[in-house]
């Protein structure tokens, strides 16, 4: 097709224009660039080396770019899966690579899913990058979770709009006034299923809130995808549903991690692809993000295919891997705006996806969200030379930087720029040891010997302080260990705790894995507490604890530290920070032991001066303290005040009103979907001077009278609904 230079006669007419010329000029257009070379075509793996582990063999480097760079094309993508699936099989490394089940997306599906380019002329696709959350502090939604990071909302099991808080439970969300009749209290507003059947295989985990709109993420296994329901609150406290969509996924739950943030109104996901089969999910679809539709009024639609949604990337969006891996997952990070959403079509989400390594540790903060990976324990595998002992992994000495496996920092900016990567040694346990601030992200490390897999522990762990200034990463990986590494004091035993300040790193351990506390008659060694200054970190403190470390939370100028002595309750000690690291004060709450332990169970609102108020959940019985994560039991909102100068002092108890589960409920309340409480259902809420707590399917508020908690006013929300 050929293009006129200049306008038709009819336009110049039109349009007035003076100018006349008595021959058009036509001209060949440029011809079309050659397609880019499939770097994978035929391609096949040098025989590799079993003296070497996967992630150091260089008959694997052609699998990887070292520089960042994206797949050229979906047939590109496809003979690298397979090439590397060979390699995989080669090797003994996990079950075999599904092979591309759908038509891959071409080339003209856009990255903006939910804006479809017009149909004259598909709209370029379009790379970006992310994370999300909610102004903190802001009228329409307080914060009052204990999130990680200022700015960066994390979903949870209740949130604040206004005057009202939306609890989501049992796949409802359960909304209570707390000005009714413009006077301070408690009353159920409303009661509102997420969920559209009772047949609904979907669990509802996570709830976030941005001005007057919810949304609400469950994985749902009928659809094999994410589910995200908008919904909106109004001034009345009641509930509409305004749309709903999914997101093609393997199920998001974490233990500690949370699946959903949100940052500046906008939505911002993690989703992991394995491209291993697990199980019965072997078929690689591509991920593409749809609508629910209803049909035949059951609330239920057939399981929608590639041609039901719009592809959440195309081939040519993925960046390489930059790490030699024969177990690969397709790290995708989706940011949705969801102001304004209604049933009328998905939202408009943007993704960037990079191949990165099964092992993996994400922090998200304000501007950027940090992918942290790691070889699995299957890319570490190789055999030794004779003579060559393994080392001893329990007990042995400290391992050098040389004995370390690489892994890979990548950062991927919220404004939508390049990724940056940077090769580094260690591996962090979870999003708490890892920190990004003042322009230099930091990490404490586990430091595990290449040839120890991830199950084993030394009795006394190993780990090293890590940071980098941000400018030091860029678009070329080196395998080097970049950034500096400092020995970190021993915490005594093999699992800890450990919560980075904008100044301190500190950290405790417990001895195993398990939290639960000591038997009758037992005793636990005193622990201790390590406080490194961020920006000093070979001059770490230690101070002495009376108890092991289950918990570390910030509260205010201290880290709060709970743990175990004894069996005759939990201790909870403060590390004030505000000048020399000391021990300010420690309690033992007699009779109670903690049961819940994710980070949002913990609360607190301390003043300027030091002063204020901690909350935690607990429970009277020692073997309902395990701390399972899967806790749907009642437990008691425990209260204990710090003085100024960081000493403690009880300060009384919300009781939970205790029922026997196997009896039907006295409201007539029936759970019909999600009813175990995978995030558990205890929460202390400290709002506008006001003291509340949530304690499952009760929400009961006190006020502070001569240093004790009382209770003032309490509603259950399977309550009926009054006007």
């Amino acid at each position: 097709m050929k293009r006129y230079l200049g306008l038709p006669l009819v336009a110049l007419a039109a349009s007035g224009c003076a100018y006349f010329s008595p021959r058009q000029t036509f001209v060949d257009p440029p011809e079309p660039p050659a397609p880019l070379e499939n770097r994978y075509a035929g391609f096949e793996v040098p025989e590799q080396e079993e003296r070497l582990a996967a992630f150091e063999d260089p008959a694997l480097d052609r699998l990887r770019a070292t520089s960042l760079s994206k797949f050229r094309s979906e047939e590109e993508f496809k003979d690298w899966i397979r090439a590397t699936r060979e390699a995989a099989e080669a090797r003994g490394i996990g079950r075999p690579y599904p092979v591309l089940s759908a038509p891959p997306p071409t080339s003209d599906m856009t990255m903006a899913i939910g804006t479809p380019a017009p149909a004259a002329e598909a709209a370029p696709s379009q790379e970006v990058t992310v994370t999300a959350s909610a102004v903190p502090g802001s009228a329409d939604n307080p914060e009052i979770t204990n999130n990680q990071k200022a700015g960066v909302d994390e979903g949870g099991i209740i949130k604040q709009i206004g005057q009202h808080l939306v609890i989501l439970q049992d796949g409802r969300l359960f909304v209570t006034d707390l000005m009714p009749g413009g006077q301070p209290g408690l009353k159920l507003a409303d009661r509102a299923n997420v969920y559209r059947s009772s047949n609904e295989d979907t669990w509802y985990d996570e709830v976030l809130v941005a001005g007057r709109t919810i949304l609400v993420t469950g994985y749902s296994y009928r659809e094999e995808a994410t589910e995200y329901t908008v919904l909106n609150l109004g001034e009345d406290g009641k509930v509409t549903r305004q749309a709903t969509f999914y997101i093609s996924s393997n199920d998001y739950y974490s233990g500690s991690n949370y699946a959903t943030r949100m940052i500046d109104g906008k939505l911002v996901i993690h989703t992991p692809i394995y491209l291993v089969g697990r199980g019965w999910w072997d078929e690689l679809d591509i991920p593409v993000i749809r609508e629910w539709r209803q049909e035949d009024g059951d609330g239920f639609r057939e399981r929608t295919e590639l041609e039901d949604g719009r592809p959440l990337f195309s081939a040519t969006d993925i960046w390489m891997p930059v790490q030699r891996t024969l177990k690969p997952v397709i790290h995708t990070v989706t940011v949705c705006d969801i102001s304004g959403l209604t049933d009328a079509a998905i939202p408009a989400c943007k993704a960037t996806a990079i191949v990165g390594t099964e092992t993996h540790e994400f922090l998200v903060t304000k501007d950027a969200f940090w992918l942290w990976m790691s070889p699995a324990d299957e890319e570490r595998e190789r055999e030794l030379r004779r003579g060559v002992p393994y080392p001893d992994c329990s007990a042995g000495p400290r391992p050098q930087l040389a004995d370390i496996a690489p892994s890979a920092l990548v950062r991927l900016p919220v404004d939508g720029a390049k990724p940056a990567v940077l090769g580094v040694r260690g591996t962090p346990q979870n999003q708490f040891s890892m920190d990004m601030d003042a322009g230099t992200f930091r990490a404490v490390l586990d430091w595990r010997h290449r040839d120890c897999d991830s199950w084993d522990s030394k009795d006394e762990a190993d780990l090293t302080f890590f940071d980098v200034p941000l400018d030091a990463l860029d678009e070329v990986f080196q395998d080097t260990a970049g950034g500096r590494y400092f020995d970190l004091p021993t915490p005594g035993a093999s699992d800890y705790e450990a919560r980075f300040t904008e100044k301190h790193l500190v950290y405790g351990a417990r001895e195993g894995w398990g939290s639960w506390p000591p038997g009758e008659g037992e005793t636990r060694d005193a622990g201790r507490a390590i406080i490194v200054p961020v920006d000093a970190p070979n001059q770490p403190v230690t101070v002495e604890l009376t108890h092991d470390v289950i918990r570390a939370e910030r509260a205010g100028p201290y880290m709060a530290l709970t743990g175990y002595h004894d069996s005759k309750g939990l201790s909870l000690s403060l590390i004030d920070l505000r000048a020399e690291p000391r021990v300010s004060g420690t309690l033992k709450l007699k009779g109670r032991y903690e049961s819940e332990n994710r980070s949002h169970a913990f609360n607190s609102r301390i003043g300027a001066d030091g002063a204020g108020l901690i909350g935690l959940p607990t429970v009277p019985r020692s073997e309902e303290a395990a701390r399972w994560w899967w806790w749907s039991r009642s437990s008691d909102m425990s209260y204990v005040s710090a003085s100024a100068d960081g000493s403690l002092s009880e300060a009384g108890m919300l009781g939970a009103t205790r029922r026997d589960p196997r009896l039907p409920s006295e409201t007539g309340y029936t759970c019909e979907v999600s009813c175990i409480d995978w995030y558990g259902n205890a929460r202390p809420i400290f709002t506008g001077g006001r003291v509340l707590a949530l304690i499952n399917s009760e929400l009961v508020e006190g006020e502070v009278k001569d240093g004790k908690v009382t209770e003032t006013g309490r509603i259950d929300l399977t309550a009926p609904l009054t006007e």
